[in-house]
């Protein structure tokens, strides 16, 4: 027999099933051919460690059990795991009956697992709220985003083909020359530098939205790798349970309305090489027309100014007369 936790001999094979070793016990038979039974005791982690049994002097346990005391147990094992040491008198009911022996850790064991499947639970719930949180970010979304980008460059767009045409008939009145055909190829040009500022648009949407999706994506990881740091490496209940408090104080909401909140979108640079001029630095209404003093012209005041006086002699005012 030795001290062999684990049964040795014959019994290894009976030894294989833990739930086997708690619930039934096993017999041995030694050298001799005596059948004596073992009972196991396991530790925390139901592991067997060791195991209780009847004396192995021949007659002990026959003389005991006849004074009245039963059939007595001894442990073989970790002395760790005593049972009669740390539980007191451990006796198998005696007879050879197949009482499990007492196991001081099945408490433990049971908060252990119980909280455990706490935090399993608490895990899962925590998975399918981060889950749920990022469903909003999908292609309609996406989707927006980009027409958000075309809606506020679209203005950009106008305003600036606005300003490229004023510039381009700035240009031929500055050089005093208006041919109908070079004005039109001024234009035509223009316009295929439009159809191409408008292509940039689209293009400058699909990178928009590209860019928060990306973001999203990696969000999404990032969060996912902090809730899988919170689980793991704990080996009591007490450990277990600072875990899930740990999942549920996980709060995700302000890190998800970061994204929702759309990024600047710029202002892109239309027309380049084209010359501008914008509607401001061109009168709206005519100079109103001032003297030399700076006194208004109006209709009246210059009316009033040439106000008619007649026919005068030329001889009027003079004292001398000639006449022939």
């Amino acid at each position: 027999m030795g001290g062999d936790p684990t049964g040795g001999d014959a019994d290894q094979g009976q030894a294989s099933n833990p739930f086997i070793r708690q619930r039934e016990g096993y017999t041995v038979t030694n050298s001799r051919g005596d059948v004596s039974y073992r009972t196991p005791v396991l530790n925390e982690k139901g592991e067997q460690v060791g195991f209780m049994s009847e004396p192995q002097i021949p007659g002990l346990a026959t003389a005991i059990a006849s004074l009245g005391g039963g059939t007595p147990q001894v442990y073989t094992g970790d002395p760790r795991y005593n049972p009669s040491a740390n539980q007191g008198n451990f006796n198998s009911g005696g007879g050879g009956s197949s009482q499990p022996a007492v196991d001081p850790f099945a408490q433990q064991r049971a908060e252990l697992a119980a909280a455990r499947a706490n935090r399993a639970n608490a895990l899962a719930d925590k998975q399918s709220q981060l889950a749920a949180a990022f469903g909003a970010f999908n292609n309609d979304f996406y989707d927006d985003l980009g027409g958000s980008f075309i809606d506020y460059q679209n203005p950009l767009l106008a305003q600036s083909y606005d300003d490229s045409l004023r510039g381009i008939y700035e240009g031929f009145k500055a050089k005093g020359l208006l041919s109908q055909a070079d004005v039109d190829a001024a234009i035509g040009g223009l316009d295929a530098a439009r159809d191409r500022e408008r292509n940039r648009i689209a293009s400058g949407a699909t990178a928009y939205s590209d860019a928060r999706r990306n973001e999203v994506a990696a969000k999404q990881k990032k969060l996912g790798d902090q809730l899988a740091g919170l689980v793991g490496g704990a080996t009591t209940a007490a450990d277990v349970n600072a875990q899930t408090e740990a999942i549920n104080a996980f709060d995700f909401s302000s890190e998800v309305d970061k994204l929702k909140t759309p990024a600047a979108k710029g202002d892109l640079n239309f027309f380049e090489g084209f010359d501008k001029v914008t509607a401001s630095s061109r009168p709206s209404t005519n100079v109103a027309a001032v003297s030399a003093t700076g006194a208004p012209q109006t209709a009246e005041s210059i009316a009033a100014g040439r106000a008619g006086t007649g026919i005068r002699s030329p001889y009027e005012g003079n004292s001398l007369r000639v006449v022939s």
